[in-house]
């Protein structure tokens, strides 16, 4: 039950009650005038009889009956009114509000306990004139304000001369509310309510200092009630929201004044939509004032059938939303300008490394000695390690921006893993540490996933275990379980003896620029985003990162991903005709893993710890098919061990195991193979193979005779860089094509107009017009010859643009060799002869 209900409950009884005491001193007034008439009458008769004594008594006995008669209904009407008063009393004293009648000449007749409480009972009581109540009320319990005690009582006294009386209301000091309504009866007298609305009047206090604006109309549309803030969003109609006015007169005044500007010329329309969005009270409404404010009014029905409204003033949140906008644009223009900014540092970066690495490339090719070979091959890998770390800058741009895209394919993990590896064997040989791989032998190697941010993954995490261990070992481990249909769980982890890492900064390693800093560390570059990418790329596959570390023991860095198998994954070849093998070397962790690569294939391993052990086992046992020996080894190395073997008498084969094959000189020859570590196990599967059953070579089929009369290929390369012409050249110096070049976009149309190539290779910075554009301009020329871009651009999107003008595919710089001989063979025309000639084609 709501406050309104209980407030109309309790007047119908105090009205009741009121009825019920006039019709009782009605009831009380028509006995005692009746009583009155009927005692005169008895006095008449008894003066009357009192001359006629004898025929008096004869009734006196009958009128004396009917006296007591008279005086037993007397009785029990008087009872009869005291049990009704008594009741009303009852009933007025349980009610919550106060009650109290004064008579005609305003003097206190009765009141009950909720309107004397509040007031001290020893100077209220029956018989107190009204000015001296509300004069000591005054003084006591009321809540004044800035009101003299002198206006309140003259105000009060003035009030209720009037007719009717004014209903006030008054706060009194507990912070109570009361609703005092007074009202004359028939003879003069005052009955008083005093009315407690302090719930009431909390929830209007409430509502009046929301920040929205509060309105309450009745079923009839008719205005009920509202709050200032209501008042203060309109203005100008502020004076019309009284109680009574409509919703349509308040909208009509509105219009009237043109406080909706979007109304303007289409008043009733505007006002008939808004009154029926009013009526379904279903949808809130946005309306902008002629002052610039944004209003949002919905409507709500009450379960009487009104409506009760609020008005949100969302200026400020519309304010916010366009400075926000604002910013989101200033943001995007940013990161364009970042963008264009990383684009150009790629391109203005991979074209001299297009030089440096095609010249390393060519070089390679030609006849060096051990010595050089290492050299053009170290600044070859160098310059694709400087191209890994743009990448790198590149790779963490896309993340940040949520803009990087995998692109899924079989691979082979183990080989990944072993390839990476090896490119950081020379670090790991400077320092004299051991780089060590341990993959499952249950594992299938071959998955679909991303293998280039694989490869960046772990060259992340295994160049930092190189980076940061002085001495020991790095061990790369693999174990992996099966998941759903079709793929598998892989936990990578890489393992280290380094300098490890304090618990106090495990928790940010991951973090972007984030490095240890302590005086062990403190001579190690870095930017610090490695680990950082690489959290972000493990995530962005589905998978999550972990660190263990204790502190000058080592760390372990660890991964874990879920990959689909590859289809085409097929077991790896076991070599199944060796059947027993010795294996040396002092590292356990390396006599383990060589034991699980070949225990499963049922060869009968023998593990040994030094030369020395090696020999005397030998003595003992010579039947074994092969020695696995690893390089450096202390007291006595690989090369002396097979010295030993061969003095001893021992014929069986030995093969060396090294960190740093290309020291060993005319000795390699000694050996029956020379695997360099970490061993990959295919390798070593097939030189065990190898050792006793050679496979057998398969002719490959014999290709049918190329027509005499074919002619070269004819290539176009339009090329603006010196460099990267010279580099272009050379790849393709050995290839049977005619070669042109163009030095930028415009010469490239003319001359393709005038030497009609068959392919087209075209650079995309060029200047006076770049690739695209020459590109759309041979399309537009109706020739549909191949052109394949060079292009030094790898950020996301400069694919799509690149193929949109026109071109069918393109190759990112640095250029490869083998790239180049790829796109000829694919789009050289039938009536060309084949750039590169096949062995059997030379013989011919």
């Amino acid at each position: 039950m709501d406050l309104s209900e209980r407030l109309v409950r309790e007047r119908r009884a105090r009205l009741a009650a009121e009825r019920l005491l006039e019709q009782k001193s009605r009831e009380l007034f028509a006995a005692n005038e009746k009583l009155a008439i009927h005692a005169r009458s008895l006095s008449d008769q008894i003066v009357e009889q009192r001359q006629v004594v004898k025929s008096a008594l004869s009734q006196a006995e009958t009128l004396k009956d009917q006296n007591l008669r008279f005086v037993e209904d007397l009785d029990r009407a008087h009872t009869a009114a005291v049990m009704a008063e008594r009741r009303l009393w009852d009933a007025l004293e349980t009610i919550n509000d106060g009650f109290a009648v004064f008579d005609s000449a305003k003097r206190l007749v009765s009141a009950n306990a909720a309107w004397i409480g509040p007031l001290d009972s020893k100077l209220v009581a029956p018989g107190c004139p009204y000015d001296e109540i509300i004069r000591h009320s005054a003084e006591t319990i009321i809540d004044l304000g800035d009101e003299t005690p002198a206006d309140f009582v003259a105000r009060m006294l003035a009030r209720i001369d009037g007719d009717p009386i004014e209903p006030v209301t008054l706060k009194l000091r507990d912070g109570s509310w009361i609703k005092v309504q007074e009202r004359r009866a028939r003879d003069g007298d005052l009955v008083c309510l005093a009315i407690d609305i302090t719930e009431q009047m909390r929830i209007w206090a409430a509502i009046d200092v929301l920040p929205d604006g509060f309105v309450l109309f009745d079923r009839e549309e008719r205005l009920l009630a509202c709050n200032q803030r209501y008042r203060d969003m309109f203005p100008d109609s502020a004076p019309m929201a009284q109680p009574g006015i409509t919703f349509e007169a308040l909208l009509r005044h509105g219009l009237k004044n043109g406080h909706v500007p979007q109304a303007i010329g289409r008043e009733e329309d505007w006002l008939a939509d808004r009154l029926a969005h009013f009526r379904a009270a279903d949808t809130s409404a946005e309306n902008t004032l002629a002052n610039g404010r944004v209003i949002v009014e919905s409507d709500h029905v009450t379960p009487d059938g009104g409506r009760v409204g609020l008005r949100t003033d969302i200026t400020a949140i519309r304010d916010q939303q366009a400075q926000l906008e604002s910013a989101r644009k200033a943001a995007e223009a940013a990161n364009r300008a970042k963008s264009a900014f990383l684009a150009n540092m790629s391109h203005e970066i991979r074209t001299p490394m297009n030089g440096v690495v095609g010249m390393a490339e060519l070089l390679c090719d030609t006849a060096l000695s051990e010595e050089q070979r290492l050299f053009a091959e170290t600044i070859r890998s160098s310059g694709e390690a400087l191209l890994v770390i743009i990448n790198d800058i590149l790779d963490y741009s896309k993340i940040e921006a949520e803009r990087l895209t995998l692109r899924p394919e079989p691979f082979d993990l183990e080989r990944t893993i072993h390839e990476v590896t090896m490119l950081l064997q020379p670090r790991a040989r400077e320092k004299g540490i051991d780089l060590m791989i341990d993959f499952d032998m249950f594992l299938p190697t071959r998955f679909v996933g991303d293998p280039g941010h694989l490869r960046q993954v772990l060259t992340n995490l295994i160049g930092n275990a190189v980076k940061f261990t002085e001495k020991g070992h790095v061990l790369t481990r693999v174990v992996g379980v099966d998941d759903a249909e079709g793929t598998q769980t892989l936990h990578v982890t890489v393992e280290d003896t380094g300098i490890g890492i304090a618990p106090d900064y495990l928790d940010h390693i991951f973090g972007e620029f984030n490095q240890v800093e302590d005086e062990r560390n403190r001579k190690f570059e870095g930017t610090g985003l490695g680990l950082a990418i690489t959290r972000r790329l493990i995530e962005h596959m589905g998978g999550a990162v972990w660190v263990d570390s204790d502190v000058g023991t080592g760390s372990s860095f660890g991964f874990r991903i879920t990959l689909p198998v590859a289809e085409d994954a097929a077991p790896v070849q076991v070599p199944v005709s060796v059947k027993r093998v010795i294996a040396v070397d002092d590292q356990f962790i390396n006599r383990t893993i060589l034991e699980r690569q070949l225990a499963p294939c049922g060869i009968e391993v023998t593990l040994c710890r030094s030369g020395a052990e090696v020999l005397e086992r030998l003595a003992q046992d010579p039947d074994y098919d092969v020695v696995l020996t690893d390089h450096a080894m202390p007291e006595m190395d690989g090369v002396q061990l097979l010295d030993h073997i061969r003095v001893a008498g021992h014929k069986l084969p030995v093969m060396l195991l090294s960190s740093n094959p290309t020291g060993l000189g005319n000795l390699a020859h000694d050996f029956a193979a020379i695997l360099q570590k970490p061993i990959l196990r295919s390798d070593l599967y097939r030189h065990l193979q190898g050792l006793t059953a050679p496979a057998a070579e398969v002719a490959p089929p014999e290709a049918p005779p190329l027509p005499s009369n074919l002619r070269q290929m004819r290539v176009l390369a339009a090329e603006d860089n010196r460099t990267n012409q010279l580099v272009f050249q050379k790849m393709v110096r050995d290839m049977d094509i005619d070669l042109r070049f163009a030095d930028n976009g415009r010469l490239a149309v003319e001359l393709f107009q005038s030497f009609h190539p068959d392919l087209v290779f075209m650079d995309i910075s060029m200047p006076e017009m770049d690739g695209k554009e020459a590109a759309r301009t041979i399309r537009s020329l109706g020739s549909q010859v191949p052109i394949v871009a060079l292009t030094a651009h790898a950020m996301e999107g400069d694919a799509e643009a690149i193929l949109a003008a026109g071109i069918d595919r393109y190759l990112t710089k640095p250029l490869r060799k083998t790239a180049i001989e790829g796109a000829l063979a694919e789009y050289r025309p039938p009536e060309a002869r084949p750039p590169v000639s096949t062995p059997e084609e030379s013989a011919a």
